[in-house]
């Protein structure tokens, strides 16, 4: 027995320290990868709430190609906010519209169309705040300033056709994402 408390009191500790130092680095290997994780789903999630932001915008830019589309008859420009149920649009470059690109939501929601068949405040998906989009007249293409004179059916046909610049603004499920999109539509009307 005697023998047994000497070789005791001998002992330094050394396991302890070196499992103390083992699960030091198992810790902060475990912390590492929870901010890992972490970084990964702040990533996805605004990764998905951009997605959605666009797909919103992207609606809001085939509603203002549908209001051109189904036009009965070529809609009317104007300088002031345009009445959507009478068919008017825009006149492209209208003050107005200066550096609409920069411009807040407030100034969306009031100035432009709204995409409304998309917003829910509760949902996860689509758009918490209604998409909206700006449809401007860009003119009739081919006209008198074409200096080449070119009588081919095509270009006849490209002369009647009106242009008109659609720019849509969207918000995803957060107000963090924003996206705008922008696309030329060319109708011929008769």
């Amino acid at each position: 027995m005697n023998k047994y408390i000497q070789n005791f009191n001998r002992q330094q500790g050394a396991v302890l320290i070196t499992s103390l130092v083992f699960m030091a680095i198992l810790t902060l290997m475990g912390i590492s990868a929870m901010r890992a994780n972490l970084m990964d789903v702040r990533i996805h999630n605004s990764m998905k709430d951009r997605g959605n932001a666009f797909q919103c915008a992207e609606a809001a830019i085939r509603q203002g190609e549908n209001h051109i589309f189904n036009a009965n008859a070529k809609p009317d420009d104007t300088s002031a906010t345009p009445n959507r149920s009478a068919g008017d649009v825009w006149v492209v470059n209208a003050s107005t519209l200066k550096k609409f690109l920069s411009k807040d939501s407030a100034w969306w929601a009031a100035n432009t169309w709204s995409d409304f068949v998309l917003s829910d405040p509760n949902a996860q998906i689509g758009c918490a705040n209604a998409a909206n989009f700006v449809v401007e007249d860009m003119g009739i293409l081919g006209n008198d300033a074409d200096e080449s004179r070119d009588l081919s059916f095509t270009k006849q046909m490209e002369s009647q056709m009106s242009g008109y610049r659609i720019t849509s603004r969207s918000e995803g499920v957060s107000d963090k994402a924003k996206v705008i999109l922008q696309t030329t539509f060319y109708r011929r009307f008769q």
